[in-house]
């Protein structure tokens, strides 16, 4: 048996996939099996994907687009390992890092194990840790409240619903547990949830092994508030199945206010580039908290440049 099932999920990225899958191959120490899940591409990625003959590599190619969830349910239920690691087809891994994934499990007996992420910067090839290295392997492991306080809005794109997670195929199939097929922005977001929400061990090794290919066009970095009483509903409405402790519950509360703080923002910034006086000044009234987060992109911009090329 193969020690990991990399899963990777591919829809119209032709110039990327191959990297994709060659790190995957790549693994140093680690036994394992690829499952290459396309989305019904209508570019070449799937020509690219028939013609990778690894004895390694399973393709699987979905008869309708579903989405990244659809996607990736199907690639976990053909997984064969007992780990099951997340790979997007514009993405890549280092070298080590299932290794040391796996080690963390040996040491602390996780059913999950995240870590942080190298953010490579399409238009300008700049590349920067996601998260803070220092306040990131500080962490040891990742609690239900600590997940949520961490996918507040307004912490730009160092969000934990970024992490790519290892998850024991074991911990899902036994509580029948797997991504929502009907959210394309927020789908990882939602299972890691359920997940840490069941109870599970997530263990966080402190090196960033994941690169993060940040794109311009990417649907998970557009403004998430077109659809957010639909994912906060869903978000309630799992949780309500699980008993949770007082810090996970307060931590909830905070992200549907940042939720709300988002929804104000996007109006507001929306009337000023309008130049809408009237509706900035509504806007405001309604919510005067709204403003104060107008010098947070100025502030994301400075803190990327600060980091310099790597």
């Amino acid at each position: 048996m193969r020690d990991v099932s990399v899963v990777i999920t591919a829809y119209n990225i032709e110039h990327y996939i191959e990297r994709a899958v060659s790190s995957a191959l790549a693994q140093k120490y680690v036994d394992i099996e690829i499952i290459i899940v396309d989305d019904c591409s209508t570019d070449n990625t799937w020509s690219l994907i028939s013609t990778m003959t690894h004895p390694r590599i399973r393709p699987i190619r979905l008869e309708r687009n579903g989405g990244p969830g659809a996607a990736r349910n199907a690639g976990f239920a053909a997984a064969s390992a007992p780990w099951i690691a997340v790979l997007d087809g514009d993405d890549a891994l280092e070298p080590e890092r299932l290794h040391r994934m796996l080690a963390r499990v040996r040491d602390e007996k996780a059913d999950i194990v995240v870590d942080n992420l190298i953010a490579l910067q399409e238009r300008d090839g700049m590349q920067y840790p996601l998260f803070p290295p220092r306040t990131f392997s500080r962490l040891g492991t990742m609690s239900l409240a600590a997940f949520i306080d961490g996918n507040r809005f307004f912490l730009g794109d160092r969000t934990y619903g970024y992490l790519k997670p290892m998850f024991s195929a074991d911990f899902l199939r036994q509580r029948g547990l797997s991504y929502n097929p009907n959210f394309r922005v927020g789908e990882d977001y939602l299972l890691m949830l359920e997940v840490l929400a069941c109870g599970a061990i997530c263990s966080v090794e402190p090196t960033a092994g994941y690169r993060y290919t940040v794109r311009a066009n990417s649907v998970s970095r557009q403004p998430p508030f077109f659809d957010s009483d639909q994912l906060i509903a869903c978000e309630r409405s799992l949780l309500e199945r699980y008993v949770l402790n007082a810090e996970a519950r307060h931590a909830q509360r905070r992200r549907e206010s940042s939720w709300r703080d988002v929804r104000h923002f996007s109006q507001l910034l929306t009337a000023m580039k309008g130049r809408d006086i009237g509706l900035a000044l509504k806007v405001v009234a309604a919510n005067p908290l709204a403003a104060r987060h107008i010098w947070r992109p100025l502030l994301r911009a400075a803190r990327r440049c600060a980091s310099g090329p790597r």
